[in-house]
This record gives structure tokens, C-alpha cells and sequence, in this order.
């Protein structure tokens, strides 16, 4: 089977799958809402990229499930609230390149992009017969327009558009985190419930998206009565000049100094270089366009995470193993993100104040939500989707270990557990597992509250504005 051939086949499973699970509204059983697994199907295909042992898949982070969530240190626990923060989706890359012209990028399945689902019986002209309206924004490349045979892929994505693939990814963690928090646990409601959910997302499309798909995978295509209102999500956002859901450099201008600094100063970084000049050189020659190596790895994954081939240059000396992008040079650029993002968000000096500056805000955040849940409040899930520059600093803040490339889909768990004796417990997990971190800062998988607040006070500035405007 071709990779064109397989890569259609596919996608029109993955809009089967998801139109499936829209027919089933009405059922009662969470099961049946969720769509086929065709995820593990799709990485059948894939080259595992793995910098290590561990079986590190840049294009799926792993999912809980009831088997891996672990049991609270404590007999007789209970969870108070849970944060999560999220990665959005697979997607397309960021930026169109000039050997990206003949790619077809289709990203316009309606049915993987709707919280209620689209009706399919005849009687039905939507799962809510008083609905008056369902929107769904599509991307239209035309063949004949003037701009597009030399600025842009075929197909119906726009650059960083959410694919049917990443919005089937969070439709399956929310119904993952379902089984977890609604069947095992009975820590979310049944049904859902606005007031015990605050949503909170970067004001960039891909990002709400995968919000709307996680939730559609948290509590389903639930059925109503004929005149029942659809549930209306609340996806809370900032305007981008004032967001803090990544390091917002713009707002900060501090940050940009901090970062420049630890750019020319960094050993590790100038040893990076060095070492792969000659790399860097290959891969602005082949693509066209030199990029940082986190850009490198922005047009060059999301073509293995698709089974799409690789870049190959076509010059005088066509075929020659320095024109085209191999699995081994991907496996490099992934190598050389790792090292990267190690010391830009944990080791280098200079290091803490920009996480300081830069995510102290949502430190702030993370510990109301918290003080907020110990004294009883409402909401129980507060649910943040952002980018792998969210996480990435996230992961920094805590000194997480495991400091790769976010994969798609990635997500951070942080739980309030209230023990019998009245003793209160945070627990963070990541992908699936409780987070390791460098310096034993604490113990992720059952640290004394006041431990991780006193933690997050570290990074919140008395007077972060004044900060920010230092020079």
C-alpha cells in the first residue's frame, strides 16, 4: 500500500470513527461514545523515533489508563481537584517551505471538530433538534488561486491547524480521564457540569480545539430530551499580548535579555553548535530556509507522524545522500531539541528567572487552585490548553527529569488528595506516570502541600511588572 493510499485510508477511518460515536448520542454507556482506537492502528505504520530506551514517540504521549493511574500513597484518599495541562493535538507544521508545495494536508472532517456530534438518522437533523445553528470553520485552498501554487501545501489545512488525527488524540484522553475520574473515582459528575469545570486556553485555534475534543471524550455525545438545550463550553482565553500561558516575552521584555544571555554564555549551547554545523548547513540547504533545530523538527516530524516522505532536495546531484532528510537525521534533530530544551528550561544559569518572570503568573494560578479546593470550592477541574511551550516550562518549574520534546497530546496532572486524617497531598503526573525530578525537590507522587506552595511561591514576583522592565 502506497503511503498516499494509506494515509487517506486512514484519515477516512479516523472520520468514520469519530461519525460513529456522534450516532450513538443517545446511549447510556460511556463505551459506546468512544471512537474506535485507530491512533495504535496509525503508529503500526510509523517509524518509532526513540532517543533512548524508553520508546520516546514525539507524534503520541501516552494515555492513562485504569491499569497505569497509580493507587494514592495513602488507604482512603480522596481527590479534591485536579489540574490539567495539555499539548494540543498532532498537527500541521507551523510554516509552509518550498519543498512542501506538492504535500496534501487535509484537516476539514467537520464531525472530528464538534463537542455535540452531527446527527446520521434519517429523522435527525442534529443530536439537539432546537439547536438552531452549528458551525464549523473550513479551510479552502482553491487549485486556481494566485498565491497557493507557490506559497502553500494542497489540501484544506492551514499552518499549525489541528488535524482529525489530533482531535481524535484528546477525544481519547478525555475519555481516558473519564474512566479515571468519573467511573473509577466518582470525582467529576456523571453528567457534565459547567460549574465544576473552568476551561482555560491560548487564543490560537489549535489549542481550543483540542480543548472542545477533550471534553467531547470526557463526557460524550450525551443524549437529551428534544427540548434540551447542547451544553455550551466556556473556553476562557487571554489576548495574546497579554497571555501567560507561555513565556510571554512580548509582555516581559526581561525574559528576552535572560534568553539572550544564556545563549551566548551557555557551554552546552555553543558545544551544540559546534558539533552540528555541519547538520544545520545540510538542513538549510535541503529545506530552503534555516531554522532553529526546534524548527528543523517542526517540518520534519509531522511528515513521519503522517507517513509522509521525507525532504529530498533535487539539484545537480540528484539522489545523493546529503539531499534528503533520513529517519537517522530526524532521530538527530530530536537529540539535539533534548539537549536544547534541557538547558534553555532547566540547567543553564540565568535559568530560574526567566521561568520566575516568565511562568510566574501561572504559579500563581496553579496555587489559588489549589488553596481554593482546600477550602471547598466548586470547581474540581481546572483544564488549561496550550502548547509544547507551555509544557515545556511547566516541566522546567517543577525540575522534571524527563525534559524531551513534549509529543502531541502531552499533559500534566496536578491532583489535591485529602487523607482521612486531614492531611493534604499534591501528586503530579506526566504522560501516564508521576513525574521524576532532578533534584528530589520533593516527591511527585505524594508531596505535603505546603511543600509544593511553598515550591510555586518561588516563582511568583512580588512586583513582576517592575521586574520585567529591568534592564
Amino acid at each position: 500500500m502506497t503511503v498516499t493510499r494509506f494515509t487517506t485510508v486512514m484519515l477516512c477511518l479516523i472520520a468514520g470513527g469519530l461519525v460513529m460515536t456522534a450516532s450513538r448520542f443517545r446511549s447510556s454507556s460511556h463505551q459506546d461514545l468512544i471512537a474506535p482506537d485507530l491512533i495504535y492502528l496509525v503508529n503500526q505504520e510509523q517509524t518509532n523515533l526513540s532517543i533512548n530506551p524508553e520508546r520516546y514517540n514525539y507524534c503520541q504521549a501516552p494515555r492513562p489508563t485504569l491499569e497505569t493511574y497509580p493507587v494514592p500513597k495513602v488507604k482512603g484518599a480522596t481527590l479534591l481537584h485536579s489540574q490539567l495541562f495539555i499539548r494540543h493535538g498532532d498537527r500541521v507544521p507551523i510554516a509552509a517551505l518550498p519543498l512542501d508545495l506538492d504535500l496534501t494536508w487535509e484537516c476539514s472532517n467537520s464531525s472530528a471538530y464538534s463537542f455535540t456530534g452531527p446527527g446520521l438518522d434519517s429523522t435527525e437533523k442534529s443530536p439537539y433538534h432546537y439547536a438552531n445553528v452549528v458551525a464549523h470553520q473550513v479551510v479552502t485552498i482553491p487549485a486556481g488561486s494566485p498565491f497557493a501554487s507557490r506559497l502553500m501545501w494542497k489540501g484544506s489545512c492551514a499552518p499549525g491547524q489541528l488535524t482529525p488525527v489530533g482531535a481524535l488524540q484528546h477525544r481519547k484522553l478525555g475519555a481516558a480521564l473519564r474512566q479515571i475520574y468519573v467511573d473509577k473515582l466518582n470525582f467529576l459528575p456523571e453528567a457534565y457540569d459547567p460549574s465544576t469545570v473552568h476551561i482555560r486556553s491560548t487564543d490560537v485555534w489549535r489549542t481550543k480545539q483540542s480543548a472542545e475534543n477533550l471534553m467531547a471524550g470526557l463526557y460524550g455525545v450525551q443524549g437529551k430530551s428534544a427540548s434540551s438545550s447542547p451544553p455550551v463550553l466556556q473556553i476562557h482565553t487571554l489576548p495574546t499580548e497579554v497571555d501567560y500561558l507561555t513565556i510571554n516575552a512580548g509582555a516581559c521584555p526581561r525574559i528576552s535579555q535572560l534568553r539572550s544571555n544564556i545563549e551566548k554564555t551557555s557551554e552546552v549551547l555553543k558545544r551544540l553548535k559546534h558539533d552540528n554545523e555541519g547538520l544545520s548547513k545540510q538542513l538549510t540547504r535541503i529545506l530552503g530556509a534555516e531554522k532553529p533545530w526546534s524548527g528543523f523538527m517542526d517540518t520534519v516530524l509531522p511528515r513521519i507522524c503522517h507517513n509522509k516522505p521525507l525532504q529530498c532536495r533535487k539539484d545537480g546531484n540528484e539522489g545523493g545522500a546529503n539531499n534528503c532528510i533520513t529517519e537517522t537525521i530526524a532521530n538527530r534533530i530530536l537529540d539535539n531539541v533534548a539537549i536544547q530544551t534541557t538547558e534553555m528550561y532547566r540547567d543553564a544559569e540565568g535559568v530560574f528567572d526567566v521561568l520566575r518572570l516568565g511562568m510566574g503568573p501561572l504559579s500563581s494560578d496553579i496555587k489559588e487552585n489549589l488553596l481554593t479546593a482546600k477550602a471547598h470550592g466548586r470547581v474540581r477541574f481546572s483544564f488549561y490548553s496550550g502548547h509544547d511551550t507551555t509544557i515545556l516550562p511547566l516541566l522546567g518549574l517543577f525540575d522534571a527529569e524527563d525534559m524531551r520534546w513534549p509529543p502531541y497530546a502531552s499533559h500534566i496532572l496536578v491532583e489535591l488528595w485529602k487523607t482521612p486524617h486531614g492531611e493534604y497531598f499534591v501528586r503530579v503526573l506526566y504522560n501516564q506516570a508521576v513525574m521524576a525530578t532532578k533534584s528530589n525537590w520533593c516527591d511527585l507522587e505524594w508531596c505535603p502541600l505546603d511543600v509544593f506552595v511553598a515550591h510555586l511561591d518561588r516563582f511568583i514576583s512580588k512586583d513582576l511588572m517592575a521586574e520585567c522592565q529591568r534592564q
